[in-house]
């Protein structure tokens, strides 16, 4: 995560929150800050191309499992949306965000028109109410909320290939203690808080 710069070229679009939304073009970049932390940056001249180091490993992971359907829990700028709309547009993605305001931002700004759905809805509601199986889950949500344990039970639930993008590091112990049955991998992103966790599909073992 970053912290929003001194500097601001020009605001685009603001809501007060909470929690506090700011969209800032900066140069040819598109920069989306959720209580001043930046949650996405996207350079207008190659909006499929990520910005966000944290992201690569997930990225990556995609290409090369192409899977038939992913399920993402958070969207933020829409960095994974624009990255499947354009390299992998056979897959049908799911999103679900709790901030309709986040939706407004994303869909405004950000989104590139591919073939997605983005729900309204809470991870807890979409998860306990799930009946499918998903070959890839991502879950980047921020902050975490009061419950998010239980909701994180569910996710793991799912046998196919597992991506956490945890931003607040200070959580990591209470996360690890839920992964006790399944078999992961921590990526330490360098200059970045987030921690990223990849747990492989129960097909694997």
């Amino acid at each position: 995560m970053k912290q929003k710069p001194d500097a601001i070229q020009q605001l685009v679009w603001f809501q007060a929150g909470p929690p506090r939304l700011e969209l800032t073009e900066e140069g040819c970049f598109l920069c989306l800050y959720l209580d001043g932390i930046m949650q996405s940056k996207m350079n207008q001249l190659a909006p499929a191309a990520t910005l966000s180091a944290h992201l690569v490993p997930i990225l990556q992971s995609l290409q090369q499992l192409k899977p038939e359907s992913v399920l993402q829990l958070g969207l933020g700028g829409g960095d994974i949306n624009r990255f499947i709309t354009t390299i992998l547009p056979k897959s049908q993605l799911v999103t679900v965000e709790l901030n309709q305001a986040v939706i407004d931002a994303y869909q405004r700004f950000f989104c590139l028109k591919g073939k997605e759905e983005v729900l309204a809805l809470s991870a807890q509601d979409f998860l306990q109410n799930n009946q499918q199986q998903w070959p890839f889950v991502l879950w980047d949500i921020y902050p975490l909320f009061e419950g998010w344990q239980q909701a994180m039970q569910k996710t793991l639930e799912q046998t196919g290939t597992i991506w956490i993008n945890l931003s607040q590091p200070e959580y990591q112990q209470e996360l690890e203690a839920l992964l006790t049955e399944r078999r992961y991998q921590c990526h330490h992103i360098d200059r970045h808080l987030n921690l990223i966790y990849e747990i492989s599909s129960q097909a694997e073992k």
